[in-house]
């Protein structure tokens, strides 16, 4: 399968055995890959329905339990020409990894085990519970590196199993809450080992995948349809892939039938000298299960066929089988009426279009939102004994065709009436999330409207790093210890802030799946050329987004494709042992990234993103972008606004901005006319919602003077923020280093024009101190006002739910599982205070007593919490250590702090409050009786300004703060608990 997707990717021709040729790749046998033929059509579905994907485009991976290259594999099965062969293998060899094989010799031939050393060690996997943890870490890691944002399919091509007395109907899994249950189960509890191919069909079901099971074994229980219907878009389908005799049995059954004949007796043989014939030789009870389908394949007719079939393992033969098949059937006057076919033919080459089809027609049917069973029933014709959802379909192959193409055309038409609005559209929305029961949206405090993606766009390089680097200058051998690479300019910077936001911690007991990330979508849009930097960026990118799966790079990658000549900047950064910094910086490609270019991979995204909404457009560095200046940037601005919700937010973060950009006399400020004939920004300040700068650009482009003078420098601040503002801009946001932020909101004509900014911002202007890190952290500041601008844009689309989400129960502060098993008991109390810091998604609504220890501790913990390895007794001994060393002026503030939050928690008898809702995915019966109320005065409220600031500036220390910069994730709930200036971040109401 990867050598035929190779080669039609790559347009390889080549040579038969014979010299026949050349020969060029094709799809023949993928009737989704296919065009129709002939004037009545018929045969290809590509040009008959829109929306199928291209199998070129196919990401491949997998498991095996043999360490094989996939190259070498290839070779030594000896299918395909040896000329072909030797222009796929080392491609394959060297860019196709293989995950290992999760493996129970019980379930497979003895002539297998002794190759059976690329598998899963008991170590790794003790039981079938940790083996389902496994393979759905390896898919979500597969995902995630191939950059998936499709459909996965997770295809069973193994060799058969023997039939599980589970998988039976009545064995015990008939319900997702037995199969679960069973796989819970140690072995000795349940009676029995589970076979491997359920343990991969439960964990593609989990992350979001299809399954289908192309063996004969009885993987498809009840347990498994149970779970997949539980998933708008995900499938089980099977058994056994009907590739070639088979196929061919159930359409001359089927003409026979046409005809008016009684088919009483089909007897067949083939033998073939593979590897899974092999394995059937050594295994009895695999070979019970291969014939158990060969068998059963008329069974939902009415005539009593007597169908035989024998196999053989014949290893001369190989891969090219051979069958014969006798089909007699009684005619006129039962009358015998005997026909006979043979068939040769590579076994392997017949079933791989199957498997292309199979996850086409999955991806096709999820994108729908097609109904299991439909689906089920469409892809019957794949299959020796349709099963799950399709069991008991008519096995006449022309039959099942119709059924394809009757559904196929169906999906096709409701997803039009759907996109126009149509009545009669499918209704329900896609969901990946699992539950034992059901499955329901993750319940959070805060959130962005509508999934909101958020578009991320610029200048972007690699910055690769030379680290303990020597040398002053000159012509001398200068020497350095090793190199990191990292993502540079504004893209990649937003890009790793944004898309490691996410409302839970990843990979716990109370949430398996990938966690849900605060920006549903990530979209770089930057210039990357066809070399090795641009190949490394992309990569980079990819990596932003490891743990929420939520960046999608494929509007990058296709600008990339339209400009093969394009180079990728990169900038090289010797990292002196003195602490010195240099840079050497190639602009490349963006000194000719132009506004047009920019135009397309907007538009594109605009007729390729319908399964997304955008709430925000950030752009950064337009004095690094010389062909994106002025007007051209205006004219981005404009075109990026009409294809967001409501036109969106945009966002302006600069950087490079020319010293002495303005002259003016010492001391005075520039006017706004000056800034509005700006040649970099001055056309484009009125399409700005939020404009992020530091003190030292704000100085370059207004000619504002900084004393050091704390109260007299705001006052210029606010001067010179005037002046943006007078040119159309909503928001000025100025990053001071240690000194903080200040920012400055226009008035409410301005807002009025921008419907997704908050209202409670309007006219409003604050300083906020820079978040407190410890003494000792070690910084690394590069890429802080990218993060602070993402945080503060972030704040500004987040809106309150009007649940409130704080504790289990009234009397404990919340806890994962995780948490409550590892509590110390001799820190009871303070370890409490410490979960609720840890966990707790706002202040505590518990009845315990706030103090002004609490209130600090819960500001220091997650800077603790990094630097003592999650250790709940470090945290606590160093933070009452810093408390007793804190200043009598600190303290008095803290009980200030105290003091208001008591008020501010008093109970409104008048307000309606929201009852605690459990966090656990998988929730007990208690907590599942209590559904979770809405506070009416909450919902849909912003942060205010001032928390916003805060949570903007805690974002910015995760980045700067080496011990937190490179977490894969940020838990938002604990940022936004240090950063509350109220309990819920809001204006009084």
């Amino acid at each position: 399968m990867l050598a035929g997707i190779l080669a039609n990717r790559h347009k390889i021709k080549w040579y038969g055995p014979r010299g026949e040729g050349p020969l060029d790749a094709n799809y023949y046998g993928c009737i989704t890959q296919l065009n129709q033929r002939g004037v009545h059509g018929g045969v290809g579905y590509r040009d008959k329905v829109p929306g199928l994907a291209d199998a070129n485009m196919a990401a491949v991976g997998g498991w095996d339990i043999r360490p094989t290259k996939l190259g070498d594999a290839l070779l030594q099965a000896q299918i395909l020409d040896y000329d072909l062969v030797k222009q796929v293998k080392e491609e394959m060899n060297n860019n196709y990894s293989i995950f290992k094989g999760y493996y129970d010799p019980r379930f497979i031939g003895t002539s297998q085990h002794s190759t059976a050393t690329h598998v899963l060690s008991k170590e790794e996997v003790s039981n079938a519970s940790e083996a389902l943890k496994c393979i759905r870490a390896d898919i979500r890691y597969f995902k995630w590196k191939n950059g998936v944002v499709g459909h996965t399919t997770v295809i069973w091509s193994a060799s058969v199993e023997p039939n599980s007395e589970f998988c039976v109907k009545g064995g015990g899994l008939d319900t997702a809450q037995d199969l679960l249950r069973s796989i819970a189960m140690a072995e000795e509890e349940r009676g029995g080992p589970l076979p491997p191919s359920l343990i991969y069909a439960t964990a593609a079901i989990m992350e979001g995948c299809s399954f289908i099971n192309g063996g004969s074994q009885n993987t498809l229980c009840g347990g498994l349809a149970d779970l997949a219907r539980q998933q708008l878009g995900v499938y089980c389908l099977g058994t056994d892939f009907k590739a070639g005799q088979t196929k061919f049995k159930t359409a001359a059954v089927e003409y026979l039938r046409t005809m008016g004949l009684t088919p009483k007796v089909i007897a067949s043989s083939n033998h073939l000298g593979n590897n899974d014939m092999y394995n059937l030789a050594t295994a009895k009870k695999a070979s019970d299960a291969k014939l158990r389908v060969k068998h059963d394949i008329f069974a939902p007719w009415e005539e009593d066929i007597d169908h035989k079939v024998s196999i053989m393992y014949t290893p001369m033969i190989n891969d090219e089988k051979r069958d014969f098949v006798e089909y007699t059937s009684l005619g006129f006057l039962s009358q015998h009426h005997t026909m006979v076919t043979y068939t040769r033919a590579s076994d392997s080459v017949l079933c791989v279009p199957l498997m292309i089809d199979g996850a086409v027609w999955c991806d096709y049917f999820s994108r729908k939102s097609w109904n299991y069973e439909n689906v089920a029933k469409a892809l019957a014709y794949l299959f020796k004994v349709p099963e799950g959802a399709a069991t008991g379909v008519d096995p006449g192959f022309f039959r099942q065709m119709q059924e394809l193409d009757h559904q196929v055309v169906a999906a096709a038409e409701s997803a039009s009436r759907k996109k126009d609005g149509s009545k009669n559209s499918v209704n329900g929305k896609r969901s990946v999330k699992f539950k034992e029961s059901n499955v329901d949206e993750f319940l959070t405090e805060w959130e962005i409207p509508n999934k909101s993606g958020i578009i991320c766009a610029g200048l972007a390089c690699v910055d690769m790093q030379l680290l303990s680097a020597t040398g002053a200058g000159g012509e001398a051998i200068e020497t350095f210890a090793g190199e990191k690479s990292m993502g540079g300019g504004s893209v990649s910077m937003a890009c790793k802030t944004l898309a490691r936001l996410c409302h839970v911690d990843p990979l716990d007991d109370t949430y398996m799946q990938v966690p849900p990330p605060v920006v549903s979508s990530v979209v770089p849009l930057c210039k990357v050329g066809f070399d090795n930097t641009g190949t490394k960026l992309i990569s980079l990118l990819e990596d932003t987004g490891v743990t929420c799966r939520n960046v999608d790079i494929r509007f990058m990658r296709n600008a990339r494709n339209r400009d093969p000549d394009a180079t990728t900047s990169l900038a090289v950064l010797p990292i002196y042992k003195d602490g010195r910094r240099g840079c050497f910086f190639d602009a490349a490609s963006n000194a000719t990234f132009d506004a047009s270019e920019m135009v397309e991979m907007i538009e594109d995204l605009a007729n390729n993103s319908a399964e997304n909404t955008f709430g925000a457009f950030m752009f950064g560095y337009p004095h690094l972008l010389p062909k994106m200046q002025g007007e051209a940037l205006a004219h981005v601005f404009s075109k990026a606004r009409n294809i967001m919700q409501d036109g969106g937010i945009i966002v302006l973060d600069l950087n490079g901005v020319p010293e002495n950009r303005v002259q003016t006399p010492f001391g005075s400020l520039c006017s706004p006319s000056m800034l509005r004939s700006d040649p970099v920004l001055g056309p484009a300040l009125s399409h700005v919602d939020i404009l992020h700068m530091n003190e030292d650009e704000m100085a370059n482009l207004t000619g504002v003077k900084f004393e050091g003078d704390s109260h007299l420098d705001t006052r210029a601040l606010s001067s010179a923020a005037s002046l943006f503002l007078k040119c159309g801009v909503a928001v000025v946001a100025v990053t001071r280093g240690k000194l903080g932020c200040f920012i400055k909101c226009n008035g409410e004509d301005r807002f009025a024009s921008s419907k997704l900014l908050p209202s409670t911002w309007i006219n409003k202007e604050m300083s906020v101190d820079a978040a407190w890190l410890p003494q000792d952290t070690v910084i690394n500041s590069n890429g802080a006002g990218d993060s602070f601008t993402s945080g503060l844009l972030v704040a500004a689309m987040l809106r309150h739910t009007g649940l409130d989400i704080t504790a289990m129960d009234n009397s404990s502060p919340a806890q994962s599982p995780l948490e409550r098993d590892n509590t110390p008991v001799e820190l009871d109390l303070s370890m409490e205070s410490l979960d609720s810091l840890s966990v707790g998604s706002g202040p505590s609504t518990s009845n315990k007593k706030v103090t002004p220890y609490s209130l600090y501790m819960r500001e220091k913990y997650t800077a603790l919490k990094s630097q003592s390895s999650d250790d709940k007794k470090t945290i606590f001994l160093k933070c009452h250590e810093m408390w007793e060393n804190e200043t009598e002026e600190i303290k008095l503030m803290y009980g200030r702090k105290c003091k208001e939050e008591a008020e501010i928690r008093k109970p409104t008898p008048d307000t309606p409050t929201a009852k605690n809702v459990s966090l656990s995915f998988f929730s007990d019966d208690a907590t599942k009786s209590l559904p979770p109320s809405r506070n009416l005065h909450l919902a849909n409220q912003p942060m205010n300004l001032e928390t916003a600031a805060q949570f903007a500036s805690l974002v910015a220390a995760r980045h700067i703060d080496m011990s937190t910069r490179e977490m894969s994730y940020l838990n938002i709930n604990r940022i936004r608990e240090q950063s509350t200036a109220s309990p819920h971040g809001l204006e009084e109401i």
